[in-house]
């Protein structure tokens, strides 16, 4: 069966590892944040977040020269959980309020036991546009984060994200399965395209500019999310160094919206085989729980080079904390890969340094 079988998120990384140990998260954690709604309208946070969406969204179409979301031609598209139809066509007029496109929200909790996997690197900058001159289809994203114990948004702590390119690869590091020419890929160790930072404010929220990632081998389109312990501190560079985080968790896209930018160029010259999100054995966990771990979105414009424009809220527990390892780091002079991690069986080839991860299979 699928659980069962050793498929691979990344060569060396255990997807029934991972599934086994969000189980047992799950177990002992609600995975949504259903029981903060009164909260959430009493304090007027939902109406917040339609406001910010609503300003943020018509701020990108107004750069495109495109018409305002709420002008009657225009369309709303959204995701739901995987077995469901994602695509709404409903049109909305100017007098449409946005707490009617932009108040419900996709929440979970994230799980603090997904491993980081092998590629996280330590050092990125605090930014909001990563894009780093790569191609793709734009994607402009508003994240919440909201305590889980206490239904508040946690304010001033660094969330980081990174994602692969649109041909799969991870910037920042060098592995035989990452890059176009594997451990040869000198260049890659000190690029740090879609990789980025941001301080959560009074509403939990950050705001990145990137790219809408590419798929590789054993997973689907997926996007990392990591929120720092409150205490982690930005260096004069502004850079963060930080080894211990709250949570570590993915989040994920509609199927159609993946199809459709897959065939556009140049995610179409991706060779890695393809896993949909109905056969990836961490997204059916999510959503098996009362769970809807996908970016809420509106394509901008009828072409997907306008771009997209995604919106996710999740609950963290802000009790758990735990260490990260890194594959490599970013100094002045470049990156660095890091040679002292945990060596895994079997993989010393794969992963010459070690396999980054605080969570080691077996």
């Amino acid at each position: 069966a699928l659980l069962s079988s050793a498929v691979v998120a990344h060569p060396g990384h255990s997807i029934k590892e991972e599934v086994q140990k969000r189980g047992d998260f799950l177990a002992i954690h609600t995975n949504n944040l259903n029981h903060c709604a009164s909260v959430h309208k009493a304090a007027g946070l939902d109406v917040r977040a339609a406001e910010r969406r609503a300003a943020r969204l018509d701020q990108l179409l107004q750069h495109r020269g495109l018409p305002s979301m709420f002008d009657p031609i225009a369309q709303y598209f959204h995701t739901s959980p995987i077995n469901k139809d994602h695509k709404s066509n409903k049109p909305y007029t100017p007098s449409t309020s946005p707490s009617e496109i932009f108040a419900g929200n996709n929440s979970c909790v994230l799980s603090p036991e997904t491993t980081e996997g092998p590629f996280y690197v330590t050092g990125e900058a605090i930014r909001s546009n990563i894009v780093d001159g790569e191609l793709g289809v734009p994607l402009h994203l508003d994240i919440q984060m909201v305590d889980v114990n206490t239904c508040q948004p946690v304010k001033g702590v660094y969330l980081e994200i990174w994602g692969a390119n649109s041909t799969g690869v991870y910037s920042g590091a060098l592995a035989v399965v990452n890059g176009n020419g594997g451990m040869n890929d000198k260049p890659n160790l000190n690029k740090a395209f879609l990789r980025g930072i941001q301080q959560t404010d009074a509403d939990g929220v950050v705001q990145f500019d990137t790219l809408f990632p590419g798929h590789y081998v054993g997973r689907t389109t997926h996007m990392h999310i990591i929120t720092h312990v409150e205490d982690a501190k930005a260096k004069e560079n502004n850079t963060l160094w930080n080894q211990r985080v709250r949570h570590i968790g993915q989040a994920f896209f509609d199927q159609a919206l993946i199809d459709a930018v897959e065939r556009t160029a140049p995610y179409s010259t991706n060779k890695q085989s393809k896993t949909a999100n109905a056969k990836d054995a961490i997204l059916i966990q999510e959503t098996g729980n009362n769970a809807d771990p996908f970016f809420e979105y509106v394509q901008l414009g009828t072409n997907l080079k306008d771009g997209v424009f995604g919106w996710f809220s999740f609950g963290v527990n802000m009790t758990y904390s735990r260490p990260i390892m890194a594959v490599a780091q970013k100094f002045k002079e470049g990156g660095k890969m890091v040679s002292t991690n945990p060596k895994l069986p079997g993989f010393d080839q794969l992963f010459p340094g070690g396999f980054p991860t605080a969570f080691q299979p077996g």
